[in-house]
């Protein structure tokens, strides 16, 4: 079990590498600044913050209504 969670980081590893290249092309080579690129940044996180609220309020009132 141990060996096929390494070969998941490794993926994981793998895919965060190409997202970090795809990202560092936006801003080299289509000219795009690196205070939007952090606004959109923060956008996201803030966006992916909320669906994570979201997700435990819901999971909460599922678990509320189950008892």
């Amino acid at each position: 079990m141990i060996r096929s969670l390494g070969r998941y980081r490794r993926l994981a590893a793998t895919c965060f590498l190409a997202s970090a290249c795809f990202v560092a092309l936006a801003i080299y080579g289509w000219g795009l600044s690196w205070q939007e690129a952090g606004s959109y940044l923060l956008i996201t996180v803030v966006l992916l913050a909320v669906l994570l609220l979201l997700a435990a309020v819901m999971g909460w009132v599922i678990h509320k209504l189950r008892r």
